[in-house]
């Protein structure tokens, strides 16, 4: 399954792996000789096939009404200083939960992707035509042009919107790690991108890629 990201044209394995935790998916993506996606990645492919024809994209709109996507983009909250990081590749630990210790020593070493502050940022319920020029959108993404994918995928759904889930920071004392999550809220009402998986949940599904990456 063949599909542009930034540029790029990357190759997604069908059927897809899944269902299992983010670090069982991983660990299988890449024992099978491929490697997992990152959210923008994941955002690209998605946008490509969902709510097409064919096996494949049947099976990705089942998978996003019942189920959902794992993108392998780490959530690194500071509540100190109100602000969300975002950071490819996580690392689990041996419950499956994203590895916040990784996280924060990768922060150290200057490998944020993206970073977003808090302070007044839409979350929750966005229109679809607010999500291109989201911050959250866009961090999460990759960018201006997945943000965009993401929109136009949330315009694809019944009732125009997208949501971004966000905990709320202020119940953290310490940095916490989570892992990207993409679906159809409701069973196809709206698109949600939760920045809350933990990583464990065994209802998760992934494309191994085969490509440049990201």
């Amino acid at each position: 399954m063949e599909f542009l990201h930034q540029g790029k044209e990357l190759t997604a394995a069908f059927p897809f792996f899944g269902p299992a935790n983010s670090k069982t998916l991983k660990n299988t993506i890449k024992q099978e000789g491929f490697r997992e996606p990152t959210f923008p990645e994941l955002t690209s492919f998605v946008h490509n096939y969902f709510d097409g024809t064919g096996e494949s994209s049947e099976k990705i709109s089942e998978i996003m009404k019942t189920k959902y996507f794992v993108g392998f983009t780490g959530v690194l909250y500071m509540p100190d200083r109100n602000e969300i990081l975002f950071i490819d590749y996580p690392a689990f630990d041996r419950g499956s939960v994203v590895d916040v210790n990784d996280l924060t020593m990768r922060l150290k070493m200057n490998q944020v992707r993206a970073m977003v502050s808090l302070d007044d940022v839409e979350t929750g319920s966005v229109p679809w035509n607010k999500i291109a020029k989201n911050p959250l959108f866009q961090a999460v993404g990759g960018g201006e042009e997945g943000a965009e994918k993401l929109a136009e995928l949330a315009s694809r759904h019944s009732d125009k919107k997208g949501h971004i889930f966000v905990p709320k920071t202020s119940n953290f004392t310490s940095p916490q790690a989570r892992i990207t999550l993409l679906y159809s809220y409701e069973r196809g009402k709206s698109l949600t991108v939760t920045l809350n998986g933990s990583g464990y949940s065994i209802n998760s599904y992934a494309p191994g890629l085969i490509g440049a990456t990201s």
